[in-house]
């Protein structure tokens, strides 16, 4: 169930993105600040940082969450250079850095439509439009998904909320400050001097979140799911049949 999360959280950032790529643009705007406030089994902050239309992205996040009598902190950092990501771990001091195939795929097809892309990828996460809301004086379009356990509220491509109820927990984060086209304080793309990064390749979101299964010991001795972005489509469909 946790990789299933990761891969709606990347597949729904990328879908209510997609739409702006024809325009070479990412986002409908240059920059944005925003910071979210978590709240649930998962308490902390986290800071976004968006420049260029999203081609510089910076996320930085400080969280404790508490789960099954367990308490764990996080304290990690993600930049984002085009189709390059960089995260490390300010706890353990480690990094990895890898590249984007997926999204960088999609950009670059030719035939890639994003409207039929993001509609598609709705309806196999049984993803619903459920109205609009005002968040921190916004108004952002309301989706819930899986069987009514995720809620994502979303404006001009950015979720300014999202709720997720998985397994007995319930995770909130909210934006409580948002700044468009304010510009970025220096130095939050730059990289760490005292961090080695290990690099993971050409890889993306689903390849790892394959690996993390095959990690894991999930018990599922079909193949990985996605071998190439031709075989995307199916794997949407098999989501949304379990």
């Amino acid at each position: 169930m946790k990789n299933i999360l990761i891969l709606i959280v990347f597949i729904m950032s990328l879908a209510v993105a997609s739409a702006q790529t024809k325009k070479g643009k990412l986002y409908p705007f240059k920059s944005a600040v925003v910071e979210y406030v978590y709240e649930g089994n998962t308490t902390g902050r986290q800071v976004l940082y968006i420049d260029n239309y999203g081609w510089l992205q910076s996320e930085i996040t400080q969280t404790t969450s508490k789960s099954f009598g367990q308490t764990s902190k996080e304290d990690k950092v993600k930049v984002t250079k085009d189709f390059d990501i960089y995260q490390w771990d300010n706890i353990e001091h480690t990094g990895v850095k890898l590249r984007n195939t997926l999204a960088e795929d999609l950009m670059n097809d030719p035939d890639f439509d994003p409207e039929e892309f993001g509609k598609r990828t709705m309806e196999a996460l049984d993803f619903k439009k459920a109205g609009t809301e005002t968040i921190n004086g916004k108004p952002c379009e309301v989706w819930k998904g899986l069987a009514g356990s995720s809620t994502i509220w979303i404006w001009n491509s950015l979720a300014l909320k999202t709720e997720i109820k998985m397994l007995g927990t319930k995770t909130i984060w909210t934006a409580n400050v948002v700044k468009i086209n304010e510009g970025v304080p220096s130095g939050k793309f730059n990289l760490p001097s005292n961090i080695t990064f290990t690099d993971m390749g050409n890889t993306d979101p689903l390849e790892m979140m394959q690996k993390t299964q095959k990690q894991e010991g999930s018990g599922d001795s079909e193949e990985a799911p996605v071998k190439s972005l031709k075989e995307l489509n199916g794997f949407l469909k098999k989501l949304n049949n379990q």
